[in-house]
């Protein structure tokens, strides 16, 4: 099982560079697309916490990273959706944070059922 402060890692940082790429390939530069990058930044700030094992940090994150999922989802136009950075941008960066949320309840699922909090005691 990967831990989630990696997972965690992985998909901020995915956040912070798809989204500083839209937000510069767009002659307009648009303040909405700083959005991703500024959730990736605050993501990445929750890492340490994360490796701790801070049960209200890791719920937060989770419910966050569900919320950035749907917005950067949300603004995908699917009736005339084609092939463009944009919406190739989009879909990786939504897809990084549902398959970030897979892994973050999976983590909690395992960890339940054992009910000793052994998974991550190599870390700590």
């Amino acid at each position: 099982m990967v831990h989630p402060y990696i997972i965690n890692t992985i998909n901020a940082l995915v956040l912070i560079v798809a989204g500083l790429i839209a937000y510069f390939s767009n002659p307009a530069r648009p303040p909405a697309a700083l959005v991703a990058p500024f959730l990736g930044i605050l993501l990445l700030a929750c890492t340490y916490h994360l490796r701790k094992h801070n049960r209200f940090v890791f719920n937060t994150v989770t419910a966050v990273t569900l919320l950035a999922g749907i917005l950067v989802i949300s603004r995908i136009d699917f009736e005339e959706f084609s092939f463009t950075e944009r919406n190739i941008l989009l879909t990786v960066m939504g897809l990084s944070c549902i398959i970030a949320v897979g892994f973050f309840v999976g983590t909690f699922v395992k960890e339940r059922r054992l009910g000793n909090n052994s998974i991550y005691k190599d870390d700590l």
